[in-house]
């Protein structure tokens, strides 16, 4: 029976039997400090045929095809009696999540847990080669309080330290002793025994988003009829406006049929007010969702995906307007900017005048004289455009009953686009073309030459940009997204051990 208290040997103080039983934090950062030290990838380092008293990996392995072949290349590069240090992104104070892909770090092949970075250890490494003196998650000043969408503070990785050590006399199972086996020559790359595949559950609840009224939502069915094809063994929550709920669910293609209204049923009686309803529909969405899809084009109600409680979202938007968002697909301009005309009204106060042109307030007139001659009477505004096809109304009025002449034209980025002259009418519209975005635009206003100016009266004027046509229906963007969804869950796959046979 002890006496007292044990009492800890220092960590400089070696094992009895020549071993160190534990490696703490102070004896982890004198290896890390000492002599003969290679950080791997740290200014341009990169390993040699030398042999190191300790070897450190961090934040290299989850993005390493063949991390049996990097473990074996790193540790022969460590002398008996040394340490590989290895450092990886952990997976739930990292990346906060248990599938790939990772947010903003799309190429990492693997997410790491401490059973995870053991197990991919154990199969790289010939056993009795080595032993582990600490494998720990440090989470050291990680700020727990954080939601999940805002970046994690403090240290958020899995350590591991293994020590080199000369193999024992004996055999493990009779089989030969651990320095006499050879290790695996890849020809090619090595078949994987742990392997990211997509699992079945991110598929077993889906919450789809359809809050369109009902033109828009009858352009949608054949996206929903591809996302049960695509998810044919969940079970799917289909979120639709009111005046869809007949609709829906003579359609059958959903488990559970929600009514939530985000717009007013007549768009022109009453304003639309899809954020001050946040509250209404977050008290609706009281379960927990393996996917939820927004299957509405315009990105107005991505305000109440992100409310949703899911481990995976999609949606149609950019990721850096969107960040929360883990399958977007990205449309450069939104639909209906795109599609629709843009009509602008240019006050006369964003012109520039000659001397002989009379301002008021309300507007700008030539009431008669001389000119400079080579020179326009109005010029302006400068405004910057963006490619697309573009007219311009001037708001002018002549006097009818003088002779004289006028001509008017633009100019983008100094290049004359569009010209013409404006007679007693005083009625022209020109069209031009704008082909590289961010141009400036002018119109101008000159005396014609050998001819009497007409007297003129200046109140600005109106630009419009016309549709841009030739863009994908909506309803082949909603598509567009459940084949990228498919192409992700497939192809890159949610985090699971998988044993090959």
């Amino acid at each position: 029976m002890n006496d007292g208290p044990a009492i800890a040997r220092p960590v400089s103080e070696p094992h009895p039997s020549g071993q160190v039983d534990w490696l703490g934090p102070e004896m982890l950062n004198a290896i890390l400090t000492g002599d003969d030290v290679l950080d791997i990838g740290k200014s341009g380092e990169t390993l040699s045929d030398a042999s190191h008293a300790a070897i450190l990996s961090d934040g290299l392995l989850q993005d390493i095809p063949d991390y049996r072949g990097a473990l074996r290349a790193w540790f022969a590069r460590v002398r008996p009696g040394g340490h590989l240090v290895l450092r990886v992104p952990h997976a739930f104070l990292a990346e906060r999540q248990m599938a790939l892909p990772v947010r903003d770090r799309p190429m990492q092949r693997r997410l790491y847990t401490p059973a995870a970075l053991m197990a991919e250890v154990e199969e790289a490494l010939i056993p009795n080669s080595y032993r582990v003196r600490l494998l720990c998650d440090d989470d050291r000043d990680y700020d727990y309080s954080l939601d999940k969408d805002s970046v994690p503070k403090g240290q958020s990785r899995v350590v591991m330290a293994l020590q080199k050590i000369e193999p024992p006399a004996w055999s493990l199972d009779d089989q030969p002793r651990a320095d006499q086996i050879a290790g695996p020559e890849y020809a090619f790359g090595p078949p994987r025994t742990r392997m990211e595949r997509v699992t079945t559950q991110p598929r077993q609840r889906i919450l789809i988003l359809k809050l369109d009224h009902l033109g828009d939502f009858v352009m949608g069915i054949t996206a929903l009829e591809r996302a049960r094809a695509l998810f044919s063994e969940a079970h799917i929550t289909l979120v639709v406006g009111s005046w869809n709920l007949d609709l829906a669910t003579s359609l059958n293609l959903a488990d559970e049929i929600l009514c939530f209204d985000a717009f007013p049923r007549n768009s022109a009686e009453e304003v639309p007010d899809v954020e001050g309803k946040r509250a209404q529909f977050a008290a609706l969405m009281t379960d927990r969702y393996d996917l939820a899809i927004d299957l509405r084009t315009d990105t107005d109600t991505r305000t109440l995906l992100k409310q949703v409680r899911a481990g995976l979202k999609a949606g149609i938007g950019r990721k850096t307007d969107f960040p929360f968002i883990d399958f977007p697909l990205a449309i450069e301009i939104d639909r209906v900017e795109r599609e629709s005309a843009r009509e602008y009204k240019l006050d006369h106060h964003a012109f520039s005048y000659q001397d002989v042109i009379q301002r008021t307030d309300y507007r700008a007139a030539f009431l008669g004289g001389s000119t400079e001659p080579g020179r326009a009477l109005v010029w302006g505004p400068y405004w910057r455009l963006r490619a697309g096809h573009y007219l311009f109304e001037p708001f002018l009025e002549v006097e009818s009953a003088e002779e004289g002449l006028l001509m008017v034209d633009i100019a983008v980025s100094v290049d004359r686009r569009s010209r013409a002259f404006v007679t007693d009418s005083g009625k022209v519209r020109l069209e031009f073309d704008v082909e590289d975005s961010d141009s400036a635009f002018e119109f101008r206003i000159w005396a014609v030459e050998d001819a009497p100016v007409l007297p003129f009266t200046f109140y600005g004027g109106k630009l419009i940009r016309q549709g841009a046509p030739g863009l994908l229906h909506q309803s082949d963007y909603l598509e567009l997204l459940l084949d990228l969804l498919a192409h992700r869950l497939d192809r890159v796959g949610l985090l699971t051990e998988v044993a090959q046979s």
